[in-house]
């Protein structure tokens, strides 16, 4: 009692250490499920931190809401409670987002067709925030060119009420984009082949970085937890914006992976939408870049199966849709899956040390996929 009321302040200090600690242990599998931690380098409670300073708060571990409900909510001014009270039958559209669902979808598939061969003649002097309507005559203008344009690939349907609620991926676009991309014939390289290549990424993209030699040739904007959401404005440590970094320097290559932090936020329209748009002002902003859209690296079949939210088929989904913004052209698709996953399709549990990301040697499996695609200038 003595010792407790001389120090109070290292008793208030080591209860908030360890309710700090109890609630990042209760959400390591649930709302912090996506966030890295390596018990050798931070104690746990660091993963609550981390998860804070992406806008996911210990209270959603008990209320259920994870981030992505609750961004979706901020995003359009709705109480995901009051959503859930007005779920109608089974099977049925998104009631409060009907209208905004078709009109979005409709933008997604004009901005698609139009960015499809855009960016020609916009050099580095682009102004995104006034082209982000991207005139359809940019696909005409290349017809007129003699060059090949692929149609755009439409979703077989939208994504119902149901499926929202339950943070479920729906599949609506179908493995056609997926088929398509594996036409083209990618090339080996070598490693000087990235000597101006770009990688954006979340943290997985942290783990190529640091566990390869690729950043003697090439140049990293990778964040954890970063998303597509926040990609486009997010200040790279020491480096800047995606924007200002393609501004003072020309790269011909562009490597893009995020994904995984934004399962379970809002349909898989709002991601494709949001995923096409960073897409297409990409190449607005390096015209003349090779844009390799990077399939989500899948999770391991015990967290497949265990999660609601971060598991493959959710993974999948998403995957199929950002699959058909591929023309193999100047915006490839390539799936490092078909290294790091087992027979089953799921990533393999001897790469992993937290089932979501890969151990450090493994990435070397990541980078020699990469040089086995290439494009070669035509």
């Amino acid at each position: 009692m003595k010792f407790i009321k001389r120090c109070p302040f290292f008793l208030l200090l080591l209860i908030t250490g360890l309710l700090f600690s109890a609630l990042a242990i209760a959400g390591k599998n649930n709302v912090y499920a996506a966030q890295s931690y390596d018990p050798l380098k931070a104690p746990i409670l660091s993963v609550l931190f981390t998860g804070v300073n992406d806008d996911i708060y210990p209270w959603q571990i008990f209320t259920g809401q994870t981030r992505e409900t609750m961004a979706q909510a901020d995003s359009s001014g709705e109480n995901p409670d009051l959503l859930e009270e007005e779920q109608g039958r089974e099977g049925e559209t998104i009631p409060s987002q009907e209208e905004s669902a078709s009109s979005k979808a409709d933008t997604t598939a004009g901005e698609k067709e139009a960015f499809v061969k855009s960016g020609e003649g916009s050099g580095k002097e682009v102004n995104v925030s006034e082209n982000e309507g991207v005139s359809a005559n940019a696909i005409e203008t290349e017809k007129e060119a003699g060059e090949e344009v692929l149609p755009p690939i439409e979703p077989l349907r939208e994504s119902t009420r149901d499926e929202y609620l339950n943070h479920i991926s729906a599949d609506i676009y179908g493995d056609a984009g997926v088929l398509r991309a594996a036409e083209y014939e990618f090339s080996t390289v070598d490693e000087s082949y990235f000597d101006d290549a770009m990688f954006i990424g979340d943290s997985r993209t942290v783990g190529l970085r640091d566990y390869t030699d690729l950043t003697e040739h090439s140049d990293f904007f990778c964040e954890t937890s970063l998303t597509i959401y926040k990609v486009m404005e997010e200040d790279f440590k020491g480096k800047g914006t995606i924007e200002s970094a393609l501004a003072s320097k020309d790269y011909g290559k562009i490597y893009l992976m995020v994904g995984i932090n934004e399962l379970g936020r809002g349909t898989t329209e709002d991601f494709m939408a949001e995923y096409t748009k960073v897409v297409q002002t990409l190449r607005q902003l390096e015209p003349e870049a090779k844009i390799f859209i990077q399939g989500v690296m899948r999770v391991t079949g015990d967290k497949n199966s265990s999660d609601a939210i971060y598991n493959n088929s959710n993974i999948n989904a998403r995957n199929n849709a950002i699959a058909t913004l591929a023309d193999n052209q100047n915006i490839f698709y390539i799936d490092v899956n078909e290294v790091v996953c087992d027979e089953e399709g799921n990533l393999n549990t001897d790469y992993t040390f937290d089932q979501i990301h890969l151990l450090g040697t493994y990435n070397d499996l990541w980078k020699q996929f990469l040089l086995e695609h290439g494009v070669k200038n035509s």
